[in-house]
């Protein structure tokens, strides 16, 4: 039973607490109320010009995310077509390829979104990213509930869903190829690798795990690794990146957000070419 005279400090503690709710929520209409979307590349990469007549790309985009619905090849073939380039469907006529494969489609954390870049091209994800936003998302900030109670916790957590901001983000792994201007045939190493995690096995890896070693992300990963190695010569020079774009507003819902990535990532590869 609760004394008469414990109800003057229940409500202060529940004014103070409601108040304080009320100043973050307030906080994060003012600090991301607006739209803002970036993006960020593992790597410059700079490609020689070529005259008008070698202005040819043949474009490939694959989706492996979550969201396959999410589009990157329309935007991203007009946007190379507005640079004056012709995509062609023929590779052997193309005197530059850009493949693309969309990793990770969808909310993520606002504090360890930089994880995202934190591996090379074909290298799994850092799992904190993506399951750390999903959680987020789900359940809002609990730290209020044990100091002050059950009506407070409610109240609280209706002004988190009110108030909430929200992170999605798309990242890209690229293979970019252009001939060289000579003619001549580029001779390259190409070491791809497969690393067993938690049970699963990663997708391939381009020259990034020596054999032998375990694998350096976070997570527990076993330390079975198998590699190899292939020296050949290609009609090609490669160069491999990878690609996040993110955006970030109060109460985003993902298919607001989505176009507006897959734009931000067009133009931004598309400025890769002169």
């Amino acid at each position: 039973m609760i004394r008469m005279n414990a109800f003057p400090k229940l409500m202060l503690s529940v004014t103070v607490a409601g108040t304080l709710a009320a100043c973050a929520a307030a906080d994060s209409a003012i600090n991301h109320g607006d739209l803002t979307v970036q993006t960020h590349m593992s790597e410059t990469v700079f490609l020689d010009p070529v005259p008008p007549d070698q202005r040819t790309i043949y474009v490939s985009a694959r989706n492996t995310s979550d969201h396959p619905e999410v589009d990157l090849r329309s935007p991203l073939i007009q946007a190379i077509a507005q640079r004056g380039y012709t995509v062609v469907q023929d590779p052997n006529q193309a005197h530059y390829m850009l493949r693309v494969n969309v990793l990770h489609a969808g909310p993520v954390d606002p504090q360890s979104k930089g994880e995202l870049l934190g591996a090379k091209y074909g290298e799994p994800l850092l799992a904190g990213a993506a399951a750390a936003g999903i959680a987020n998302l789900a359940g809002g900030d609990r730290t209020a509930t044990a100091a002050t109670g059950l009506g407070v916790a409610a109240g609280t957590f209706l002004l988190n869903q009110a108030f909430k901001t929200v992170t999605y983000a798309v990242a890209v792994d690229i293979q970019l190829s252009e001939r060289p201007l000579s003619g001549a045939k580029v001779k390259q190493t190409t070491s791809t690798a497969a690393v067993q995690a938690n049970g699963s096995t990663s997708r391939a890896k381009t020259s990034q795990v020596p054999t032998g070693s375990g694998y350096s992300g976070t997570g527990t990963l076993n330390a079975r690794v198998k590699t190899q190695e292939v020296d050949e010569e290609s009609d090609f020079k490669q160069y491999q990146l990878r690609e996040v774009a993110y955006a970030d507003q109060m109460n985003m819902k993902f298919e607001q957000a989505a176009p507006l990535l897959t734009a931000k990532l067009a133009a931004t590869l598309s400025n890769l070419f002169e």
